[in-house]
């Protein structure tokens, strides 16, 4: 665009040269040189015009598209009624088609909550209802459960870091739960505050979980 505005002043040149050419053949005052200068300047002008308009107008045509896609694709689907077990095979679903490296996490946004819009074909719809994730364990959550799974990700994430120092979970070794030690985590500063949900230690990997274990032995690991 600054290119084609700055060869204007060149038109301008020709075009006086052009008409003072004919003015010399036809032995004329000076009216070939007023129309070639006007004419060379309202075809760059035209040039010029042509390239802003192209330039302005480009984004906001995809914008509008895209608007639209989006817009058809969330009033395609009706609100419906789903249950926490339809969200989970739902998810499951999802995630077995996600390309490798890509995780179910970007199902769960900053709340916690799940973008239904991503699970539409799965359901059928979008529910009336939020339903929430753990983005460090996966467990899923209704509305009345929606701050466990902040502090499931916290914890997670505490103990995790407490495993790889020091090579053990962070527990009492006499408790038959299992239960995380949030004084520990505290004291070494894994934790900033204690939650308000107690979470126990499983015998996947270390995951938690908020749901009471059966007693067993701590000695299983």
């Amino acid at each position: 665009m600054i290119v084609s505005t700055a060869i204007i002043p060149i038109f301008d040149y020709v075009g006086y040269k052009f008409g003072a050419i004919l003015e010399n053949w036809y032995e004329i005052d000076s009216t070939f040189t007023i129309i070639g200068i006007f004419l060379v300047i309202g075809v760059g002008g035209l040039t010029v015009y042509s390239k802003i308009h192209k330039y302005i107008n480009m984004p906001g045509d995809t914008t509008k598209v895209n608007n639209k896609s989006n817009n058809d694709s969330i009033i395609n689907y009706p609100q419906i009624e789903v249950t926490l077990d339809q969200v989970r095979i739902a998810v499951r679903e999802y995630s077995e088609k996600l390309p490798k490296g890509v995780f179910r996490t970007i199902l769960v946004q900053d709340d916690n909550s799940i973008d239904f819009e991503k699970l539409t074909p799965y359901l059928g719809g979008i529910p009336y209802k939020n339903f929430y994730m753990s983005k460090e364990t996966y467990d899923l959550f209704e509305e009345n459960e929606k701050l466990i799974p902040i502090e499931m990700d916290m914890v997670q994430k505490a103990v995790d870091q407490y495993v790889k120092d020091h090579k053990e979970y962070p527990m009492l070794s006499f408790d038959p739960l299992h239960r995380v030690n949030y004084y520990l985590l505290l004291q070494e500063h894994y934790l900033k505050k204690a939650p308000k949900t107690q979470f126990y230690i499983t015998d996947l990997d270390g995951l938690i979980t908020h749901i009471t274990p059966q007693n067993k032995n701590s000695s299983q690991l």
